[in-house]
C-alpha cells in the first residue's frame, strides 16, 4: 500500500536515511525540519495518511505541533518520537489519539512496521447497523 507520509524530525541525517529508505518502499515521503515549515501546506497535511514527529523540534514541541495538525486534520495517525526519558513528557505522548508513541533510538524496520500497524487500526470499519431496525423479510428468490 502506498502512502503519503509526513516526517517531522530535526536530524536532517535521520530524516533523509528515513525518507529514503521508505520512499524505496514505494511511499511518498515529506520531511521537514521544523515543525512550523510542515504545517505551511495545508494539502499537504490533508493528503497524508500519517504523520511522524519527534517531541523535541527547534521552534516547538510535537505535541504542539500535533495539536495544530489536528485542527486542520482531526483524523490524521500519528506516530510520536522521543528520546527522553522524562516521565510526564512520555506519558503526555502516550495520551494522544490515534497515535503510537515509540522511544528513540528506533530501527527502520520499527518504524515500518509501526505505520503499518497505526495505518491498519486507524482504517474505519463499516458502521454497524442498531439491533432495533426493522427490516423486510427477505425474499428467497
Amino acid at each position: 500500500m502506498l502512502l503519503n507520509i509526513i516526517i517531522v524530525e530535526d536530524s536532517e541525517e535521520l530524516c533523509e536515511g528515513w525518507q529514503d529508505i521508505l520512499s524505496l518502499d514505494g511511499h511518498r515521503v515529506q520531511c521537514f525540519l521544523n515543525g512550523r515549515t510542515a504545517l505551511e501546506d495545508r494539502t499537504l497535511i490533508m493528503q497524508a495518511d500519517v504523520l511522524v514527529t519527534d517531541y523535541y523540534l527547534p521552534d516547538i514541541n510535537g505535541l504542539t505541533l500535533v495539536s495544530m495538525v489536528r485542527k486542520i486534520r482531526a483524523d490524521l495517525p500519528i506516530i510520536l518520537l522521543t528520546g527522553t526519558r522524562d516521565p510526564a513528557i512520555r506519558e503526555s505522548l502516550r495520551q494522544v489519539e490515534n497515535a503510537l508513541f515509540l522511544s528513540k533510538p528506533i530501527r527502520i524496520e520499527q518504524l515500518e512496521r509501526s505505520i503499518r500497524e497505526l495505518i491498519a487500526s486507524s482504517t474505519k470499519s463499516p458502521p454497524v447497523e442498531p439491533d432495533n431496525v426493522t427490516r423486510p423479510p427477505s425474499s428467497p428468490y
